[in-house]
């Protein structure tokens, strides 16, 4: 709960854009951001199976396609990202690179004849998709000229109204600091004077550098059934049992100029994880309209996210001399822990496939709505802090309307596909938080398929923008990380028919 508290100060202390980067309201647009994902062939043609079937990715997209199975079958996916992320900090760009490898989609489905009535097929699948993968890894450096971290901790500590000896007899008997100033003062970089904390050390400039590293995915287990109606009308629902595991860490130092007089460095890292599990329903309807139109429309439920969030702070110097510090030169804060309930964007789609003439192909688009503004936190005996954050979600996201097309070359037993996603960012004011109002995915993939089994290979690129804020000020002078990642994915694909 003091964490609480201090969210609540935080939020009200920077009412600006762009300052509340770390902030719970924000976590959710990497959560629940528009991303290409599923089986090889769904990414390779842009996701767009509203109104297509036969394929794993159906089991989320729209339950409905998943009538469309005449035999059962087994599939995997394997996705091999490879990212480039450019951190311009005060002026001062850094590049740093990585390769995760994760499981984008495994599942069955198993398809069975219905008899004696208008039912053709009754088929059954599980499967799981990874929805988001967090994975991101950047280095940043700048120097600064005006202030240092110590400056946004004595504020902070500031609007306390706590002495240090308090501070003191509270850090001595559980061995931790309740919250980041108190840490800041037992760990050496504030001192208190005149009925004031001020920094240690305010030799300046400080050339300031950091490291911040997200790993963790959103995934989504599916119990899904599609029916066949005359192989005309197509139903299915679907149950989503999602998991979210994020994790953070991040490393901040400040080495002080020769001038320096009481500390020659300091640092503050903090490690954030975040886990959960919420439940969705999807509800679709395929409806072939002839033998060379499809047309489909699929919802999807906000989840229900029971998330729990822990969080921890480490801080320190290297003093020039030991009476240069008044406590410790080092500390740490408590893992702070604490339950709260996410619901996400509500997602409705409609689409369109044309099959062209002679069996060649297919193409599909569709549209794609997302109830960004809809979401909602909600904290257990935290009501203010659960109405400060829902505020934050009703002034900065909004919804959107995604765009998705591909395409689907047939010759033999030969596959080649294209696809691309027009992505719009549910934040309402992008430009201040350096991100794209909007982003392309672009995809290509060949295929292979017979009467036993299949392999899909695809590719897909986008670029991702955003912002992080190592520490804020009152003010709003603080400086802010301006990311860029470049992310292209392989996805292979394998699977078998039974």
């Amino acid at each position: 709960m003091k964490k609480l508290a201090l969210l609540v100060a935080i939020a009200s202390a920077t009412a600006a854009h762009a300052q509340g980067t770390d902030e719970p309201f924000f976590h959710l647009r990497k959560f629940y951001g528009a991303s290409n994902n599923g089986t090889a062939r769904s990414q390779a043609m842009g996701g767009a199976f509203t109104a297509l079937g036969g394929d794993l990715s159906n089991a989320y997209i729209n339950p409905a396609g998943i009538g469309f199975y005449n035999r059962s079958e087994f599939s995997g996916t394997l996705n091999f990202s490879g990212s480039n992320t450019d951190a311009n900090y005060i002026g001062t760009g850094v590049n740093t690179r990585r390769s995760p490898l994760d499981i984008g989609q495994v599942g069955v489905v198993f398809s069975r004849d219905a008899m004696g009535t208008r039912v053709r097929k009754s088929n059954f699948a599980v499967s799981y998709a990874t929805l988001n993968n967090f994975g991101n890894t950047y280095n940043y450096s700048g120097q600064n000229q005006d202030h240092s971290i110590s400056d946004s901790f004595s504020e902070l500590a500031n609007g306390s109204g706590l002495t240090p000896a308090q501070i003191k007899e509270d850090y001595d008997k559980y061995n931790n600091a309740p919250d980041g100033y108190s840490m800041a003062v037992m760990g050496g970089l504030l001192f208190y004077e005149n009925g004031k904390y001020w920094v240690n050390e305010d030799a300046l400039p400080i050339q300031q550098s950091g490291t911040v590293t997200e790993s963790g995915n959103l995934g989504q287990l599916n119990l899904s059934y599609g029916a066949n109606f005359d192989d005309k009308t197509y139903l299915g629902a679907a149950l989503g049992i999602q998991t979210l595991r994020f994790d953070r860490s991040t490393i901040f130092n400040e080495p002080f100029p020769a001038s320096a007089i009481h500390l020659r460095s300091q640092y503050y890292d903090n490690d954030l994880s975040i886990t959960g599990t919420g439940l969705n329903l999807t509800v679709g309807l395929i409806q072939r309209i002839n033998d060379h139109f499809n047309v489909g429309a699929s919802v999807t439920t906000p989840t229900l996210m029971w998330a729990r969030d822990g969080f921890i702070q480490y801080a320190g110097v290297n003093a020039v001399n030991s009476s240069s510090v008044p406590y410790y030169s080092n500390a740490q804060t408590a893992v702070d822990e604490f339950n709260y309930r996410i619901t996400s964007p509500l997602r409705a789609s409609a689409g369109v496939s044309a099959f062209l003439p002679k069996k060649i192909g297919v193409v599909s688009v569709e549209a794609e709505y997302l109830g960004y503004s809809r979401m909602g936190i909600k904290a257990k005996n935290a009501g203010p802090w659960s109405d400060t954050q829902n505020g934050l979600i009703q002034d900065e996201f909004k919804d959107v309307v995604n765009l998705k097309a591909g395409i689907e070359l047939r010759k033999g037993i030969a596959r080649l596909r294209g696809g691309v996603n027009f992505i719009n960012d549910a934040l309402r004011y992008a430009d201040e938080y350096n991100v794209k109002k909007n982003t392309v995915i672009g995809s290509v993939g060949l295929g292979v398929r017979n009467a036993r089994f299949f392999a899909d290979l695809t590719y897909s690129r986008f670029v991702n923008t955003g912002v992080y804020n190592p520490y804020v000020l009152d003010a709003g002078d603080h400086n802010s990380v301006a990311f860029k990642q470049a992310r292209g994915t392989v996805g292979i694909t394998v699977g078998s028919f039974f």
